[in-house]
């Protein structure tokens, strides 16, 4: 899946959560590297493996 296309969908869902300031390099490249690995071990859609990323990320919870 195309890195840019993730982490569009990574900063589409901070969105949500009203937070806008900007993520640094390393950590949007954690962000895409871990929806890309929960996408692979739980085969689920990538939508639910953005949100999931994001949320532990905003809570500060590793899932």
């Amino acid at each position: 899946m195309n890195e840019k296309w993730i982490l569009k969908m990574i900063l589409q869902s901070f969105q949500q959560y009203e937070l806008h300031e900007s993520l640094s390099k390393k950590e949007e490249e954690e962000l895409v590297a871990k929806v890309m690995q929960k996408r692979a071990q739980e085969d689920s859609e990538w939508f639910e493996a953005v949100e999931d990323v994001v949320y532990g990320f905003v809570t500060n919870q590793e899932l």
